[in-house]
């Protein structure tokens, strides 16, 4: 029985890893477009300064596109054609990003403060089996954060015979979370 499943497609898979690799692959979040813009700021009048381009924005619920707005260059746009303009040149000017999601990994889940399976792994490592949930704790407290401590804290009170048998015990704890 498969331990994640697609909330968008149903798609089910057994590892972490698996079911991220979906998300960003399948469903990748998408990106603001001058298109975007252009719809969040309907109505307004024009000419006007990135200032009351985002408050436009911000009235109609547009709080991204407020966002980018603000960001433009400080000088009076013409028309939705100019803030198309300006908004490429910034993101033409912007750093590439380097993650991409087939080098990604877990650092992403390190970043975004989740602990990962990996980590779980990193942590365990050296460790003799069979161990007890106090031994885990034992073992990863010198270089545990806070947040992978109490994960490890919630694994339940019992032996682990080996990395695979805490893994999957990481994996309900995990699917408890996501509940």
């Amino acid at each position: 029985m498969a331990q994640y499943a697609c909330e968008i497609c149903g798609a089910e898979f057994d590892t972490l890893s698996e079911y991220r690799r979906h998300m960003q692959t399948s469903h990748p979040e998408r990106a603001p477009s001058a298109a975007d813009l252009e719809r969040a700021l309907s109505g307004i009048d024009y000419p006007a300064p990135p200032g009351r381009l985002a408050e436009h924005a911000r009235r109609r619920g547009e709080t991204e596109a407020a966002e980018i707005l603000e960001g433009l260059p400080d000088r009076e746009y013409r028309d939705a054609a100019e803030v198309a303009r300006a908004f490429g040149e910034i993101r033409a000017h912007q750093e590439k990003p380097t993650h991409q999601p087939s080098v990604r990994g877990g650092e992403a889940a390190l970043d975004t403060g989740a602990v990962s399976a990996a980590r779980l792994a990193q942590l365990c490592d050296g460790m003799s089996f069979p161990a007890s949930t106090g031994d885990l704790k034992a073992h990863a407290r010198p270089q545990a954060s806070q947040a992978e401590m109490e994960l490890i804290s919630r694994l339940p009170e019992r032996s682990f015979a080996d990395m695979s048998d805490v893994a999957k015990a990481f994996g309900e704890v995990k699917a408890q979370d996501r509940g």
